[in-house]
């Protein structure tokens, strides 16, 4: 099923929320636009500094503008000690696992992969996110990846793959359902999970990436925010800072040649077997072309697919528009994506 934003959603909003939602729109523009800069400085000499300014200016605030009634949500929700998941050929990952405290199991599982560019960010900065999913009455499971450069494509796709793996043999310790795993992320993460979701369904995908699946008889559904899903034609989205991102995950200057690169383009890469997927991006987002994309692809092999796009709405919604709950379109994106949950892990 496919859906656009109505025009209804896109109303404005009252003063203090504007300003709340231009200080995020300044940092992440800030963030995109040095790494720009940067990345163009550095092209011919090294990637690791541009990649450091760029991570400071992303971590420098919160991704998530949490809802006005948060803190009754959080009270609702217990939060585990953050474990250490070993990976094999890469080093281990590390997860921080949300569950409700007042609802009983067994819960779907959703692990969830922080955006970030490939070289920012943590499950600190979603945290407030997997808090709600949580309090949705599923069991969250946040991924803390190896960031780029420090590890290269395909080491956070094998830790995520390890991350699976985890949550479905200790299901039951943190009351979730092993049977129902669900995997999704946002931005960079976003990419992640989508070629994780590919390596389960596709064994060239899994053989070049060096995992065997987590998952083989298939993940429940698929949710992706904001992501990038093609590398063959991503540079002709314009995203600032992008040559930075990707040379410093590929470790090629040259990405588009570096090893294993394919693996990076699901939209390439899906089979009639890849789960029920959600996509939602902002229209204004640069990768707003690349989760359409996606969608045609996975809709051309037969793939359920529930999508928000916001094209012809007005609405003007840049890139990780969906975290910002003070604005009417990213709480309807997330009870899009409850909705979505819901009919494919068969909660209520």
């Amino acid at each position: 099923m496919s859906n656009t934003g109505s025009p209804d959603d896109a109303k404005p909003v009252g003063p203090w929320r504007r300003h709340a939602v231009f200080r995020r729109l300044v940092r992440v523009a800030a963030a995109l636009v040095v790494g720009g800069l940067v990345g163009f400085t550095w092209y011919h000499v090294d990637v690791e500094p541009g990649a450091g300014i760029v991570k400071s200016i992303f971590e420098a605030g919160p991704e998530v503008t949490p809802p006005t009634d948060f803190a009754t949500r959080r009270a609702a929700v217990k939060v585990w000690p953050a474990v250490s998941v070993p990976a094999a050929g890469a080093p281990p990952g590390s997860l921080v696992l949300y569950t409700p405290k007042d609802q009983a199991g067994p819960r779907p599982i959703v692990l969830w992969i922080h955006g970030g560019g490939f070289i920012s960010s943590s499950t600190e900065t979603v945290a407030d996110f997997a808090i709600m999913l949580a309090d949705a009455g599923y069991t969250v499971a946040s991924l803390d990846y190896t960031l780029a450069p420090g590890a290269k494509h395909p080491v956070p796709v094998r830790q995520a793959n390890a991350a699976l793996a985890f949550a479905k043999k200790n299901a039951a310790a943190y009351g979730g359902d092993a049977g129902r795993l669900v995997i999704g992320g946002d931005s960079a993460g976003a990419q992640i999970a989508s070629e994780v979701a590919a390596a389960q369904t596709n064994p060239v995908v899994a053989s070049a990436d060096g995992v065997t699946p987590a998952a083989p008889d298939g993940l429940a559904a698929v949710v992706l925010y904001c992501g990038l899903y093609d590398v063959t034609d991503v540079a002709e989205t314009g995203f600032p800072g992008l040559r930075t991102y990707l040379w410093a995950y590929t470790g090629s200057r040259d990405w588009l040649r570096a090893p294993n690169v394919g693996s990076l383009s699901t939209a390439k890469n899906v089979t009639s077997d890849y789960p029920p997927t959600f996509i939602t991006v902002g229209d204004k987002d640069p990768f707003d072309g690349q989760g359409h994309d996606l969608d045609r692809a996975l809709t051309a092999h037969g793939v359920p697919t529930d999508t928000l796009f916001w094209d012809g709405s007005g609405a003007g919604l840049g890139h990780e528009y969906q975290f910002d709950y003070s604005t009417p379109q990213a709480r309807t994106a997330f009870s899009r994506t409850l909705a979505f949950l819901q009919q494919r892990t068969g909660t209520r």
